[in-house]
């Protein structure tokens, strides 16, 4: 086996089961309909959310991969609501998981907004991508469930050097790049609405930020807005340190 070969295109790590989705899902659907092999990693279970167990949102979660067309997904058990780059254990879980799925681009969703997970998940994922590479640690495997729709977690390799870390711009941000996810985003909607426990507005759910009909009215702006600036109806947006090294013109045009 030659373990300087990537086992995936791009892995994208959340703190939640859906924040991937809501972030990058019509980016996630575009690339693994390319042929990219695309990876989600989960880090809780979401014990502490206001609807739905984490059984059940595993389970819509499975939905949800299938229609997006990803190649695997992993769910770790980092304590919900206590995410931080500053627990050696968590940093060593997700390390591992990099090791294992030796991904070119790493991309840490969703936007750093008012949940403090969402605010720890950059610096996170990080640390765990610069630990990664350090041949002289060997952090111990993590405790998790893998999709049964898709593939097996490798065993993790000696280190990895990610190609490339990104995290999904804010809408304030500038980003440093932007996907036209206009032929996606019905799939983009489709697995949203494979999370019933969360986005549906029943007697069944306490009324939450996200099962309020205005949230996914945002998502959608939000798109139309980087949308507009790209040129095209639908698109989402990164950012990150880094710039590629190109050795002629990339195809794709520049908005």
């Amino acid at each position: 086996m030659n373990d300087t070969a990537p086992r995936c295109d791009l892995l994208c790590i959340s703190p939640h089961t859906d924040d991937a989705e809501i972030a990058l899902g019509g980016t996630l659907a575009q690339l693994a309909d390319r042929g990219r092999r695309v990876w989600l990693c989960d880090l809780t279970r979401g014990e502490l959310g206001s609807n739905g167990t984490p059984d059940l949102r595993w389970q819509e979660a499975g939905v949800a991969s299938t229609i997006l067309g990803i190649a695997g997904r992993v769910q770790l058990q980092l304590p919900d609501g206590f995410v931080g780059a500053h627990d050696p254990d968590q940093v060593a879980a997700v390390a591992s998981v990099i090791r294992s799925l030796r991904p070119r681009w790493v991309i840490s969703a969703p936007m750093a907004n008012r949940h403090p997970d969402h605010q720890a998940v950059i610096a996170l994922v990080e640390k765990a991508v610069f630990m990664a590479r350090l041949a002289a640690w060997t952090p111990p495997s993590p405790t998790g469930r893998i999709w049964p729709g898709g593939e097996d977690l490798p065993a993790p390799s000696e280190r990895w050097i990610v190609e490339a870390t990104l995290h999904v711009c804010r809408p304030q941000d500038e980003p440093s790049l932007i996907f036209d996810v206009t032929g996606h985003w019905e799939r983009k909607v489709a697995a949203l609405g494979a999370y019933a426990s969360q986005f549906d507005d029943t007697d069944q759910n306490r009324k939450t930020m996200i099962n309020d009909p205005s949230f996914l009215a945002a998502v959608e702006r939000w798109a139309l807005t980087w949308g507009a600036r790209r040129g095209c109806r639908y698109s989402e947006a990164l950012r990150t340190s880094a710039a590629p090294i190109l050795r002629d013109l990339p195809s794709e045009r520049w908005a």
